[in-house]
Order: structure tokens, then sequence, then C-alpha cells
């Protein structure tokens, strides 16, 4: 007989890592945990912009300045958050770098700069805390994706090669790891009113119009949609998924 959650959704004594967690998406998720009863830490490379995100989510919120493309300093910067903050029970890989320009502009070091933060830096992170997670047969791994991992959207291949890395990475490691206790998810959010959304559309009003009809509720997500999402596939409720990419859209994966 499955056991009763009398709160399923609750995330009261976990503690969350959440990386690019001062703006966006990112902070979006952090609100959610701490709302949840988590401890979060958020991390990023602009100390300023972190200072201010933590004293906007209160008390259960800390902070530490790190680059994850700094892949040589992550089994450090991996034992620090243990040493100073605790075990994490949920890490979000979240911290993002977007390329909008056409495929034939795109140099290799355009490629690299998208595939060192949303692929190589995050899994050198995993890497780093999945040990601990096994050995306490507890944690929630869960990765950001994106629409362009499903749909044929122009001017982002650099990007869209990443983000269809990650759902790689989701698959075969959630396998991997299932039976020690530790769930590996993805979000794959649609177009939701972020900053980096606004950065890529603003001025391409065609792009917008093409978005909106293609997305069956007409309209742009709520970065909280994408955080509530987040805090259901870290939280017992969704205790028996993993290796799955939530689509947070709007229904725009199956518009027509």
């Amino acid at each position: 007989m499955i056991e009763t959650f009398p709160n399923a959704f609750s995330l009261e004594g976990e503690h969350v890592l959440v990386t690019g967690g001062a703006t966006g998406l990112g902070f979006a998720m952090a609100r959610c945990f701490v709302a949840a009863g988590a401890r979060v830490l958020i991390v990023g490379r602009r100390e300023d912009m972190l200072a201010e995100a933590c004293r906007e989510l209160g008390e259960n919120a800390e902070w530490m300045q790190f680059d994850i493309t700094r892949l040589d300093e992550i089994p450090g910067f991996a034992q620090k958050v243990t040493r100073e903050f605790g075990n994490i029970d949920v890490l979000v890989n979240n911290a993002g770098r977007h390329c909008k320009k056409p495929m034939e502009q795109v140099e290799p070091a355009d490629l690299q700069a998208v595939l060192d933060v949303h692929v190589k830096g995050a899994y050198e992170l995993t890497r780093n805390f999945l040990p601990g997670m096994r050995e306490r047969k507890h944690g929630t791994i869960l990765f950001i994706s994106s629409m362009s991992a499903y749909l044929a959207m122009t001017q982002v291949t650099a990007y869209a090669a990443a983000k269809s890395a990650v759902l790689g990475i989701v698959k075969g490691l959630s396998g991997e790891v299932a039976a020690d206790g530790v769930r590996v998810n993805a979000i794959a959010p649609g177009f939701i009113d972020t900053p980096m959304f606004h950065q890529a559309v603003d001025k391409d009003i065609p792009r917008q119009q093409k978005i909106l009809g293609h997305t069956p509720m007409a309209c742009y997500g709520d970065p909280m949609d994408v955080g509530w999402a987040a805090v259901y596939l870290a939280s017992p409720a969704a205790r028996f998924l993993t290796g799955v990419c939530l689509p947070v859209d709007g229904g725009c994966s199956i518009g027509f």
C-alpha cells in the first residue's frame, strides 16, 4: 500500500542548491522552494545580485558566489557547500547562457561558451554532489531544458544543442542512480516572462507573434509556474517520477 503523505508537497528540512538563483527562473524556483519549507542556497557569479535576492528570499536562504564554468574548482566548491551549508538534497542545474545567431555565425567559441554552462558545468556539479546523495539514499537532481530541444526554433542552434544534451544526461543518469534513491528529472520551460526571454525577443516582433500563435494558452508563462513545477518534482508527491522532462509551456509543445 502506498504511504500517505499528509504534506506531500512539503520540502521541510530539505537543503536545496539552485545555480543561477539570483534572477529569472532560478530566483522564482528559489522563492517556491523557500515557500515549501526548504533551506535554499543560491549560487551565481554576481555577489550584489545574490545578496539582494537573498534579502528578498528571507532567513531560509543563503548565497555563495561561484562560476560553474570553473570546472577545476567545482570539487572544492562542493566541499565548501557541504561544510558550510549542509548536505544537498535537491540540486537544481539552472544556470544558463543564451546565444541567438544564425548557425553560420556561431563561432566555435560561442558554442563552447554555451556548452560550458549548460552541459559541462552542470555535469561536473552533479558529479560532485551525487556521491553524497547515493550514500544517503536520498536526493533529487533537476535540470532545466528548453522548448528548443523539441521545436525547430531558428537562430538558437548552439542553445538547442546544449538543452538537448541535458535531456540525454537526464535519461542516462536517472537509470544509473534510481536504485540508490536518487531521482533525476528535467523541466522544459515554454516561453516564460524573464529577462533572458526578453533579451531574445523584444526586438523581434514576428518571433513574438509566432510564439503566441503556437501556444494554445496564448500567453507567456510566469517564472513561478516553473518554480512550482520544480517544487513538485523535488517533493514526495513525485516519488515515482524519474527520467522525465516536464514541459511547463502553456501547451506550446503540442500547439498547432
